[in-house]
């Protein structure tokens, strides 16, 4: 392709438009391989107003505090995006998020900021059954989108999603931690190599414990943190509009700040934390839908809520391998993310090193910086195939695979609508997740196993039969 001349000035939407025509910028790299994600996107440093990325916030709650850092330090470090609008349904989370993007608008109805022809992309951070709704009605007003997980609250809800991406053409990335990381696409290629046999099965666990229960977060306030003297009545929230489609009930502080425990509203442990992990896991054995999921587990300690405590899927794959996850809210030690290989067995591990200086610290300086942990793969072979493992692995019965910098979802998602390349997380990615996700909550609530047929897409009222490969003449 022969790029096109330049003016001398060219405004925000001739840079979008240059973009999504396939116009990469000199300073721009591009994947070192198809199977590896790239190590670092250096992009553009656009310094004119006009040229930076206009952004919407809709959502303004416990993750947009977390994710508005990384989005200020973006803009720090490069200087291509701007805080246009926040949107939040209840005032005093709007009126915060105003503080903290000095964003020149704010609104309560989500569908103000998608009518900016002005604004091009939006970060959307809002209970689960919100999700499809918002980021379909953005991608239809031309608008990118970072989505945060669950990627929708349905498994229907992803398939259309992933159909609209594709007829809008727009950047949809999904949030959660897993594919940001670039130790899991090392293991990635590691494991495709074959260097460690035939894989068999995959280990999540992601569990936390409190004293006061799991989501019982204080009333009012952000997450965690209370906000004892901030106002909650219908004076200053939209209820109607918090409970969309969701069944109708009365003002409830209760539901608006717990939502996490309530099936209206999300997915549990299996939505909110094991997203996150299978992610990860699905980062380093490939993505791809499911054939089978089971669901179990229940509420065993904290008795004031419709989600499990106690919680655990068994996902099967047309790859002939499963994965098994847990999460549990009443005890908090998790074990490593692990994939267990006819020849090996690969362990995700972080070593959190004392602080810099002496064992003890430096007395004379105050509190000292710890350094950053160490994330890493451990592969070590089995006993019964350590020949084979060897063979594979230059002689060696143990394989250290140390992490490298890499983007995080945040910077891949700007660089995405910079050059119209495919994000990390993808809507078909997130479409694969959810799928998994969805299914067990499904089989959970519904007490049955649940079935997908990967080359339909279609959930299936029966599981296939289970292959068998019985020996000659058995």
């Amino acid at each position: 392709m022969t790029e096109q001349p330049k003016s001398p000035n060219p405004s925000r939407r001739d840079f979008l438009s240059r973009a999504a025509g396939g116009v990469v910028t000199a300073s721009m790299v591009t994947h070192a391989s198809a199977s590896s994600p790239l190590r670092s996107t250096v992009t553009q440093n656009v310094s004119g107003a006009n040229d930076r990325i206009n952004i919407g916030f809709i959502g303004n709650g416990m993750q947009f505090q977390s994710l508005i850092r990384r989005f200020k330090a973006r803009k720090a470090r490069l200087n291509d995006i701007e805080f246009a609008a926040v949107c939040d349904v209840w005032e005093p989370r709007m009126k915060f998020a105003q503080e903290q993007t000095k964003a020149p608008s704010s609104y309560k109805d989500y569908r103000e900021v998608l009518a900016r022809p002005d604004i091009d992309a939006v970060v959307v951070v809002v209970p689960d059954h919100w999700h499809f709704p918002i980021a379909s009605a953005a991608c239809q007003a031309g608008k990118d989108v970072y989505l945060e997980k669950p990627m929708t609250y349905t498994v229907d809800e992803s398939a259309k999603l992933t159909e609209i991406v594709g007829k809008t053409k727009r950047i949809l990335q999904v949030g959660g931690s897993g594919p940001d990381t670039r130790l899991h696409w090392l293991v990635n290629d590691y494991i495709k190599a074959g260097k460690i046999g035939k894989i068999l099965w995959g280990l999540i666990s992601y569990n936390r414990n409190t004293d006061t229960g799991m989501w019982d977060y204080p009333i009012p306030g952000v997450g965690g943190t209370a906000w004892p003297d901030a106002e909650f009545s219908a004076r200053n929230i939209d209820w109607d509009m918090w409970l969309g489609s969701a069944p109708k009930r009365p003002l409830s502080a209760e539901r608006y700040f717990r939502w996490r425990k309530y099936w209206d509203y999300s997915g549990g442990n299996a939505t909110d934390l094991l997203y996150h992990r299978l992610g990860a896991m699905s980062s380093m054995l490939g993505f791809e839908f499911p054939t089978r999921v089971t669901g179990a587990g229940g509420i065993y300690v904290q008795k004031d809520r419709e989600v499990p405590d106690t919680y655990m899927t068994m996902v099967e794959y047309p790859g002939d391998y499963s994965i098994n996850m847990i999460s549990c809210m009443g005890n908090a030690q998790s074990v490593p993310l692990t994939v267990y290989g006819n020849w090996g067995t690969v362990e995700i591990l972080m070593d959190r090193p004392a602080p810099a200086g002496d064992s003890m610290g430096d007395q004379t300086r105050g509190p000292q910086q710890r350094r950053a942990p160490r994330l890493y793969a451990k592969v070590t072979a089995e006993r019964q195939f350590e020949e084979a493992f060897k063979e594979a692995n230059g002689g060696k019965t143990e394989v250290i695979i140390e992490n490298e910098e890499g983007d995080g979802l945040v910077d891949n998602w700007v660089n995405c609508i910079q050059s119209r390349q495919e994000p990390l997380y993808n809507v078909l990615r997130g479409y694969q997740v959810m799928t998994a996700i969805k299914l067990g909550v499904e089989s959970y609530r519904q007490g049955k196993v649940m079935a997908f047929d990967p080359a339909t897409r279609r959930i299936l009222d029966t599981p296939p039969v289970r292959k068998a490969y019985l020996p000659e003449g058995a």
